[in-house]
């Protein structure tokens, strides 16, 4: 899958994601960039809205493990089964949120709990930034459920 496709795809299951402007910008095997523009998002305060950089964060995790999936041709469901941010500082521009795959290991366990439960979990960080400066950090449990 590539960027354009990721995003299409995340415009037709996850209809919300084109009123805030989710675009992605860089994907690969392991690293995935998504961004949404600051005039989709904003609040009052003229700052990025806690809620768009939330789900910001968890779009990027969620795609990052959707082509995780797809890349090891595994056919089931990617769903947010806990999620937690921390807000460091107040974004002024647009939302861009980053990140990669866990360590082998943790895939390796991922990859058991599929084979033994046909379901498992895997923990995603994601680190929202600014001009190269991090704003937010989340931190994700998400669940795979094998089709049957």
């Amino acid at each position: 899958m590539n960027e354009k496709e990721l995003e299409q795809l995340l415009h037709l299951e996850i209809p919300i994601t084109q009123a805030l402007g989710i675009s992605v910008l860089k994907l690969d095997e392991q690293r995935i960039e998504v961004s949404a523009p600051f005039e989709n998002n904003k609040n009052i305060h003229n700052t990025a809205f806690a809620g768009s950089i939330y789900t910001t964060a968890t779009l990027a995790a969620w795609s990052l493990m959707t082509n995780f999936a797809k890349l090891n041709d595994l056919q089931g469901a990617v769903v947010l089964a806990k999620g937690e941010i921390k807000y460091l500082k107040p974004i002024n521009g647009d939302i861009v949120a980053h990140s990669a795959l866990p360590e082998s290991s943790d895939i390796e366990s991922f990859i058991t709990q599929l084979e033994n439960k046909n379901s498992g979990r895997m923990t995603l960080k994601v680190l929202v930034k600014e001009d190269g400066v991090s704003k937010a950090r989340f931190i994700g449990q998400f669940a795979f459920i094998k089709q049957s």
